[in-house]
């Protein structure tokens, strides 16, 4: 008995002692694959995680860490969103390979990461790094190596399914185009219409705006949209603003007729051809006062006693995204040519503000500071060809190889032979799958700029929009679903 105990004393003494001994190899082998870069924020469909070498494959959900080395793969129809160590965060589309290489999240100039893309793409908000360190961000891939400065892009490595994609966008586009009154050129953050039938669609850059379409800005959102007759409208954060009606003969503008609401928040919009040379069938409405315009350029803010009872349950946030003076209702700021409000002409330049329906307007003595610091650009200050948004398109080739498309900072693609393409915001860039040749695209390709998956800081990814971001759907009044 004492024999046979001591036996297996030592029996568990020397399997502890092997287990720790195999541990400590383990770790002294595998240094560079046991950091932690970041974690699952998001993931849909069949998302998996595997060690550098292929082995432990399995599949990932929220909140996993992220090791340097591991290999995120997504499957058809899948995505995940990440979010890393120095804040940036990325969407990973499906079909797509995607590890960290090298990560130092140090909140200094040593900062630095390197990523790479075996295969699909890609959609990216970077964090501190590629500010603090603009050269030690990079991307890389089989064609070329994408350096990253404090930017917002998507990147896709292309076969042939980015021109299969193209040839389907095409087609819806031009199907909705007798429908289409307004086109969507700019979204920061969320833009969702609701249809005047019932359902809503999440819009972005090229989405089409249809009549008696109801248009909502999230908190720290804002859009620009383009309208027929070439007037335009940037939408403030906190925003539900209505097109009741918008008619445009380009043949007979006498024909022409436009009606617009603004329910709640802020916008800035220049008058297009109906304003200028039919100004009286052009009207801009509040629950205070109907705005009438003279060829016009203004900034509007409707808050508190202004807010419409219909925009109540439509926006996560519907107040002004900056400080108001004291009261609440109608602000207005003409910048170009006049306006008349509630029967008092503001010229260019004045600023003036009516607290209620039944109130008298008042001219400010001065531009009010929310105005003066708007953050939210003038719709005419961003470059559209706008004839082209209204007309058919051509077909796009998208032969295979490397996209990279930017909204926001700058990027620089430096191909296999030493070739570099320095690319800024709305610019996009392609580099040929021998890594040969390095150009810029005349704009971007409509793969990028109408992707159905959501960039990385959408608010609820696990929202769907099942028509109006899928390829190939028949309209755009795509209803909203959320998928559990």
């Amino acid at each position: 008995m004492i024999k046979k105990y001591f036996f297996k004393s030592g029996t568990i003494r020397l399997v502890a002692i092997s287990f720790v001994m195999a541990s400590i190899c383990l770790a002294l082998l595998t240094p560079a694959y046991a950091d932690e870069v970041g974690h699952i924020q998001f993931t849909r469909g069949a998302v998996t995680m595997q060690n550098h070498d292929g082995s432990s494959a399995r599949l990932v959900a929220k909140d996993e860490q992220v090791q340097r080395g591991e290999v995120i793969k997504t499957g058809p129809r899948s995505f995940t969103i990440v979010k890393l160590k120095d804040g940036t965060r990325m969407t990973i589309r499906p079909n797509s390979s995607f590890t960290v290489e090298q990560m130092n999240a140090k909140q200094d100039s040593s900062a630095s990461a390197v990523l790479r893309l075996f295969r699909g793409g890609l959609r990216a908000i970077t964090g501190y790094i590629s500010k603090k360190n603009p050269n030690g961000y990079k991307l890389r891939t089989s064609v070329a190596t994408i350096g990253i400065r404090g930017t917002e892009f998507d990147t896709r490595l292309c076969q042939n399914d980015c021109e299969d994609e193209n040839t389907k966008l095409n087609e819806k586009r031009d199907k909705q185009l007798e429908k289409t009154v307004a086109r969507v050129v700019f979204v920061r953050g969320s833009l969702t219409a609701g249809a005047i039938e019932g359902g809503n669609r999440t819009l972005k850059a090229g989405s089409s705006v249809f009549e008696g379409d109801t248009l909502v800005t999230r908190e720290n959102s804002y859009s620009i949209i383009v309208f027929r007759d070439k007037s335009r409208i940037s939408l403030q954060s906190g925003t539900v603003f209505r097109v009741d009606e918008m008619k445009f003969n380009d043949k007979d503008e006498s024909k022409s007729s436009a009606l617009f609401s603004l329910l709640s928040g802020g916008l800035r919009t220049v008058t297009g051809l109906l304003g200028k040379l039919h100004p009286s069938k052009y009207k801009m409405r509040t629950s205070i006062a109907t705005i009438g315009i003279r060829g016009t350029g203004y900034d509007l803010m409707c808050t508190g006693a202004c807010q419409s009872g219909e925009a109540s349950g439509l926006s996560n946030s519907a107040t002004d995204p900056v400080a108001l003076p004291a009261g609440d209702g109608l602000y207005a700021h003409v910048w170009d040519g006049a306006i008349e409000f509630g029967g008092q002409v503001l010229p260019k330049g004045s600023s003036g503000y009516k607290l209620s329906k039944s109130a008298k307007p008042v001219v400010l003595p001065t531009v009010p500071d929310f105005f003066k610091t708007n953050p939210v650009p003038k719709p005419d200050s961003v470059d559209v060809e706008e004839k082209s948004l209204f007309s058919k398109t051509k077909a796009e080739e998208a032969p295979p190889g490397l996209y990279v498309s930017v909204t926001e900072g700058n990027v620089t693609v430096e191909n296999k032979t030493g070739s570099k393409l320095e690319l800024g915001p709305g610019q996009a860039g392609y580099a040929d799958v021998l890594g040969r040749k390095v150009s810029r695209l005349p704009k971007t390709p409509a793969f990028q700029q109408f992707d159905a998956y959501p960039m990385p800081d959408v608010q609820n990814p696990g929202v769907v929009n099942v028509k109006a971001g899928a390829i190939g759907s028949d309209d755009d009044s795509g209803r909203v679903c959320e998928v559990k």
